[in-house]
C-alpha cells in the first residue's frame, strides 16, 4: 500500500501493485499470440478465414529471440521495481542500478540496438544509455495520477501509427498489446485513482516502450536523410526532459538524484495554477503534439523535416520558459 505523505496528492492508503496487472495482460497476450501459432496453422477454416492475421503472428517467429528477450528483460525489470516497492528505502540503490543493466544487456545480447552510428561499440554504448535513461525517466514520471501510463499510451499510439505507415504491421500488433495493457490500467489510474503503479509498473512501463523504440524501423525508402531516427526522442520528449531537469535541480541543491520531491514538470504546471487533471492532461497534448510531428519525418522533404523539428524545438523551448517562470515568479517549493 502506498501510505498518504507530504509528497502524496492521495488521502488514503492506495494500492501500488498495479504494475503487477500491466504486465501481465502484456505479457500474456504476447505469449498467448506466440504459442497459438502451432496450433493454428494448418487448420483450414482458421487459414480461410484469418490468413493474413495468422500471417503476422507467424512473423513473430522471425524474431523469437529478440521477443523473448524484451520479455525476459522486462520479467527482470519488473522484479527490481518489486523489490523496490516491498523493501523501499532498505532496497539498495547500486542493486537496482544493477538490475536495471542486466535487464539493458538482456535485448542487446538479442542484437536489439541501435545500428544508425559507424561503429557496433558506439551502437551498444547508445542503446544501453537508452535503456536505462527510459527506463528511469517512466519511474520518475510516475508522480501524478494516470501521468506515466497515459503519456506512455500516446507515445505507444504515435510510434504505431509510424509503424503502421511504414508496413511494420508485427511491431504494430506488438504496440497494440501494450496500448490496451496501458488503457485497461489507465481507467483506474485516472485521478483520484484507485491503485497505482508502483516501481514495478513504471519500470516495466519505461522498459518496454525503450524496447519497442528499437525494434520499430523509421527510416522509408522515400526519406531524404536519417533524421527520422530522432522520433524516438521526439515522442519521448516529455520523459526525458522532465527527468533532465529534477536531475540538474537536484545536483545543483546538492541532493541524490534518486530521493523525490515536487519539482517535476506536472508539479510546476500546478504552481502556474493548473490543476494536477489538467497538468497531466496538457502533458499529454505536448506529447501527441511532438509525436505527430515526428510520425511525419519518415517521408519528410528537408524543408519539411526543417519546419518540424523547429516546431519541436520551439514547444520544447516553450516548456522550459513555462519552467523559467514558474521558478521567478512564484515562490520556491521546498522539496519533501
Amino acid at each position: 500500500m502506498d501510505a498518504p505523505g507530504p509528497r502524496k496528492v492521495h488521502a488514503e492508503p492506495t494500492p501500488r501493485m498495479g504494475g503487477l496487472a500491466v504486465s501481465l495482460s502484456f505479457a500474456g497476450v504476447v505469449l498467448l499470440g506466440y504459442l497459438a501459432v502451432p496450433l493454428l496453422q494448418g487448420v483450414p477454416a482458421i487459414e480461410a478465414h484469418f490468413g493474413p492475421a495468422l500471417a503476422l503472428l507467424v512473423e513473430a517467429y522471425r524474431v523469437e529471440r529478440k521477443l523473448l528477450a524484451l520479455l525476459v528483460g522486462a520479467a527482470l525489470v519488473f522484479a527490481v521495481g518489486l523489490a523496490d516497492d516491498i523493501l523501499g528505502s532498505r532496497f539498495p540503490v547500486g542493486v537496482k542500478a544493477a538490475g536495471q543493466l542486466a535487464a539493458a544487456l538482456v535485448v542487446i545480447a538479442a542484437d536489439v540496438r541501435t545500428s544508425f552510428l559507424p561503429y557496433d561499440w558506439m551502437n551498444t554504448v547508445v542503446t544501453l544509455l537508452w535503456l536505462v535513461g527510459v527506463t528511469n525517466a517512466f519511474n520518475l514520471l510516475d508522480n501524478m495520477d494516470g501521468l506515466c501510463a497515459g503519456v506512455a499510451l500516446v507515445a505507444s499510439a504515435m510510434l504505431l501509427l509510424n509503424a503502421w505507415l511504414l508496413g511494420e504491421f508485427f511491431i504494430s500488433l506488438i504496440l497494440v498489446a501494450f496500448m490496451g495493457s496501458l488503457l485497461g490500467f489507465l481507467i483506474y489510474n485516472w485521478s483520484p485513482a484507485s491503485i497505482f503503479l508502483g516501481d514495478c509498473g513504471s519500470l516495466f512501463i519505461g522498459y518496454v516502450m525503450a524496447s519497442l523504440t528499437l525494434l520499430e524501423r523509421y527510416v522509408s525508402h522515400a526519406s531524404s536523410s536519417y533524421f527520422p531516427v530522432l522520433m524516438p526522442v521526439l515522442v519521448l520528449a516529455m520523459p526525458l526532459l522532465d527527468t533532465a531537469t529534477v536531475v540538474v535541480i537536484r545536483l545543483r541543491e546538492g541532493r541524490p538524484i534518486y530521493v523525490g520531491d515536487s519539482r517535476h514538470i506536472s508539479h510546476r504546471l500546478v504552481s502556474l495554477g493548473l490543476s494536477p487533471q489538467t497538468a497531466v492532461l496538457v502533458i499529454y497534448l505536448i506529447t501527441f503534439c511532438l509525436g505527430m510531428g515526428a510520425a511525419s519525418l519518415a517521408d519528410a522533404t528537408p524543408v519539411e523535416t526543417l519546419l518540424i523539428l523547429l516546431q519541436s524545438a520551439g514547444m520544447v523551448t516553450l516548456v522550459l520558459i513555462l519552467l523559467f517562470f514558474e521558478r521567478r515568479v512564484l515562490p520556491r517549493r521546498d522539496a519533501a
